[in-house]
């Protein structure tokens, strides 16, 4: 997966560098640092190699903070890597579906019959298929991100529109935001037990 670029840099973590830009590009080097689980020096290297190709834009914000922005011909080679790493999905959406069919056991054990589905992204879709085979179905769906799109044929409400309806146990639908989320879940008041989540998607706290 991981093929080199320029120097040590590999083209995965370029992938996700412009992925993670394209969603948000006012991160801090430190945020990118902690998302793409590197250091922050080599951070600092992909987003040159990446401005030197043209594939991002920085505008100064002052305070050393910088924002950054994909170009055009960064989405294209955000499409062309993403076609490249392609043939490793059959793996990882495996790998994905047995993780939270392992989180989601326990559920199941316990009897409870109705969650939250908490952050949406590629992967999205493994959880959602995972509960309806544990019988467990999906009473709201709710992001920080996307609020009033459609999924799986219900609207998409804000974390504090879905708590304002009732507690309920909340599983973790995206693997790219399970920190931030599972952070803004509990800085809402959520108990952190009632938040399902595979564990190794927390294991990148630095």
């Amino acid at each position: 997966m991981n093929e080199k670029s320029t120097g040590s840099l590999d083209t995965y973590t370029i992938f996700r560098l412009l992925c993670t830009l394209a969603a948000d590009g006012s991160l801090s080097q430190r945020d990118l640092a902690r998302r793409l689980g590197c250091a922050l020096g080599l951070v600092n290297a992909y987003l040159k190699t990446a401005a030197t190709k043209g594939w991002i834009k920085a505008r100064e914000l002052g305070g050393n903070r910088s924002a950054y922005q994909v170009t055009a011909k960064g989405n294209n080679e955000l499409r062309r890597l993403a076609l490249q790493h392609a043939r490793n999905l059959d793996d990882l959406f495996s790998i994905v579906a047995d993780e939270y069919q392992r989180a989601i056991q326990p559920l199941h054990d316990e009897g409870v019959e109705r969650v939250a589905l908490c952050g949406l992204d590629g992967v999205s879709i493994i959880p959602w298929q995972a509960l309806q085979e544990a019988g467990i179905d999906v009473t709201v769906v709710m992001d920080s991100q996307g609020i009033g799109r459609r999924f799986m044929g219900k609207e998409v409400v804000s974390l504090a529109h879905a708590l304002l309806g009732g507690r309920y146990r909340v599983v973790i639908g995206s693997l790219n935001r399970a920190e931030q989320l599972h952070q803004a879940l509990c800085d809402l008041g959520v108990d952190a037990d009632t938040i399902v989540v595979p564990p190794s998607f927390l294991g990148k706290r630095s």
